[in-house]
């Protein structure tokens, strides 16, 4: 392969839906709940999917915590306002 075909190949990716992302989830959850699968495959895929929930709910808030603004360094609150 060329140089030139490497490139042009990085502006073919095109994102998933949201549909689609919902899907997935639908039926990742299919396969965990109600799929032939032995048990312990089952509780992997099952736990997978939480691990991924609990890890996306612990960013949100990490970011969230992040972007809250903070305290002034030179305000104290036992202090009077100054003018």
């Amino acid at each position: 392969m060329n140089m030139d075909m490497d490139m042009d190949m990085d502006a073919d990716v095109a994102l998933a839906s949201k549909l689609d992302f919902g899907f997935d989830v639908v039926r990742f959850l299919y396969v965990g709940f109600f799929s032939s699968l032995p048990p312990w495959a089952r509780y992997t895929v099952l736990a997978l999917f939480g691990l991924t929930v609990v890890y996306g709910f612990v960013s949100w808030l990490r970011k969230r915590s992040a972007d809250a603004p903070g305290t002034a360094d030179g305000v104290h609150a036992d202090e009077a306002p100054v003018r």
